[in-house]
This record gives structure tokens, sequence and C-alpha cells, in this order.
């Protein structure tokens, strides 16, 4: 109990920006005194307990921690969710234990419970993190958060085991889980720790590069399409530029790669940009470059993520796949056949097609 009381009046001083001098002054004690109640050693009397509680406009029961008791299931995950958010692990270790008695099946309350545990990052507290999860799976049924899965609880288990200096058991479960190669990464770091292991990380490290690169890609496609139905503009472009220079500098921009046929869906979405603003030269420059970059590409298609790729080293027989049309010209094509987005730039694509 003077563990949790004492924690309540540190948290509640800290956050009222007190020091321990200008609180012991507020109440007319000695520095030693909140001293001692913060560490424990020592509990105010229960009138200095009422005056305490008053000065912070709290409750007694709140500062002794008592309001756990009176907590719904639903309440007792918020507050668990809270600790979490909060970075309050002990204090949340504390109460996720009294949950666990009070709801041992509710999986919102074991899966929070464990959450809180594995946060802490601490070898000795890992294991319980790994019971707890383990637990959750048993109750998954009762879940309905979208974001959580036996997948996503899986990989926490496993990096409870790195936590407990149990690589080899983490990248075992990582394998064992990693659909559609979403572990690559995770996989890939853990064997990177191990010279002997270093052939086999590179390989998990490429793949995960790729999949990286693609999702950013398709992240360039949605942000353009929500930035600009806003009047973003600049944030479409801001990204867009960044995602541009970032794949060249993972290829070898002297031979013809997969990401040449990125780079036209690129462009057309930086002209398309330029022409909302009515920049009609910027809006040529990347057109003109958006059907470079097309010509190139068809001129000698290459799919396969090897080829010009820096820092790869995965599967030889990885190819690239995209929906953008049949060839790199087609990609500019469709763009132009969209009624919105032809509107602006048409006009500009016939004045570069005119001139060659």
């Amino acid at each position: 109990m003077e563990i949790r009381l004492g924690e309540s009046i540190r948290r509640l001083r800290k956050g009222s920006g007190f020091t321990q001098e200008k609180l012991a002054e507020a109440l007319g004690v000695s520095v030693s005194a909140v001293h001692k109640w913060e560490s424990g050693k020592a509990t105010p009397e229960l009138e200095m307990l009422v005056d305490i509680a008053e000065f912070f406009e709290t409750s007694v029961d709140a500062m002794l921690n008592y309001s756990w008791q009176k907590l719904s299931m639903g309440q007792a995950v918020e507050k668990l969710s809270q600790f979490a958010t909060d970075k309050r692990l002990e204090e949340g270790i504390q109460f996720a234990e009294k949950a666990l008695q009070r709801y041992p099946y509710s999986f919102d309350v074991v899966f929070r419970s464990a959450e809180i545990y594995s946060l802490s990052m601490d070898p000795e507290k890992a294991p319980r993190a790994i019971e707890l999860y383990r637990n959750s799976l048993s109750l998954i049924d009762q879940n309905t958060n979208e974001q959580i899965s036996s997948l996503t609880i899986q990989n926490r288990i496993a990096m409870c085991y790195c936590y407990i200096g149990r690589d080899d058991k983490a990248v075992e479960l990582l394998k064992k889980n990693n659909v559609e190669g979403l572990n690559n990464y995770r996989i890939g770091l853990l064997l990177s720790k191990e010279k002997d292991h270093a052939a086999e990380a590179l390989k998990y490290l490429s793949e995960a590069l790729v999949y990286c690169y693609n999702e950013l890609y398709n992240l360039c496609v949605g942000y353009a399409n929500a930035y600009s139905a806003i009047g973003k503009l600049d944030e479409v472009t801001e990204y867009t530029l960044w995602l541009y220079e970032l794949g060249k500098g993972i290829r070898d921009t002297s031979v013809v790669t997969w990401m040449d046929r990125g780079d036209v869906g690129l462009c057309m979405i930086l002209a398309y940009m330029e022409a909302l603003r009515g920049n009609q030269k910027g809006a040529y420059d990347w057109l003109a470059k958006a059907r470079d970059s097309a010509r190139r590409f068809d001129a000698s298609p290459e799919y396969r993520t090897m080829v010009g790729m820096k820092f790869y080293h995965g599967s030889e027989r990885s190819t690239a796949y995209d929906d953008m049309g049949e060839t790199a010209m087609s990609v500019i094509e469709n763009h132009l056949a969209d009624e919105e987005i032809g509107n602006y730039l048409r006009p500009v694509w016939e004045k570069i097609c005119a001139e060659e």
C-alpha cells in the first residue's frame, strides 16, 4: 500500500510541476517527510492524507489506488492502455496483476497486461509477458480489434524471446509466422547479429527492402489521392519527390530496372501537381521525364528485382508486378485517360508530342 501511495503522491506532484521542496512548503511539512512518503518509507497521517488529496483536487481513494476495484472490465482495459501510453510500466504491472485476478478470462485484459510486461523489455519480466500472450491466444475469439491477430501476438512473443537472449527461438517463431514476408526485416535483423548467419540475413533484408519500397510507393499514391482531394498539393509533391530520390539511391541508374517503370507513375503525379498549381512549365518537365523513363523501360523491359538494385542479395527469381499498365508508356496513357487528370495534362502532353 505504501508503495502505491508514494507513487501516487510523486505522480501528482510532478504532474502539477512541483518540486519536493515546493510541495513541502505548500503543505507545511519538511522536505524529508515528502521524500519518505514518495519512497514508501513513511505514510502520511490520515489528516495529512486528506490535505494532500484536497491540494491536488483528487480523492483519497484514488491516491490509495483503490479505484481499480470499482472498475468495469472495459474501464480496467482502458486503464491498462493508459499505463502503457504514459510509460508508467511498474505501476501498470501492479494494476495488471489485480485486473488479471478479477478478469482472468478476458482477452483484452490478458492481452493488455502482456503488453505492459513486454514494453518494459526487462529480461526478468519477459517470461511473464510470454505466458500472458500465450494465454491471450486461447482467448483470441473474443478479440474485436482488427489490428490484433494471432500472427501479431506470435510476433510479440518472438520479441519477448529476444529480451531474454533467445534470438534463436525468436527467429524460429518469426519464420513460422512469416506470412507474405512480413517478418523478413525482423528475421534479417536478428540473423545479422551473428557473423555465421550474415549471408542468410542479407537474403531476408533484401526481400524486406523490396517490400518496403513497394509499400512506400503505394503510400505515395494514397497520399497523393487524399492530399490532392483536400488541396494539400505541397505535401503531395514533397512526399513524391522524396520517394523519387530514394529510388535513385537504391538502384544503379546506368541500367534499366523495374524501378524505372515505377518512376513513370511518380513523374505523372508530380506533373499533375504542377498543373494544378498552374505551373505549365513544371508540368511539361515532369511529363517529359515520364516519357523518357517509359521509353527507356519499354526499349528493354526488366522485371527481375535483382537487376540494377543495390544491396539486393535475395532470390534471382523474384519478379516485380504492378497494375499500372501493360507497358510503361501505357502508364502515361492510363493517367491521361482519367478525366480529371487528363483535363490538366492532355494539352501539355499534346505539346510534347507535337515538338518531337
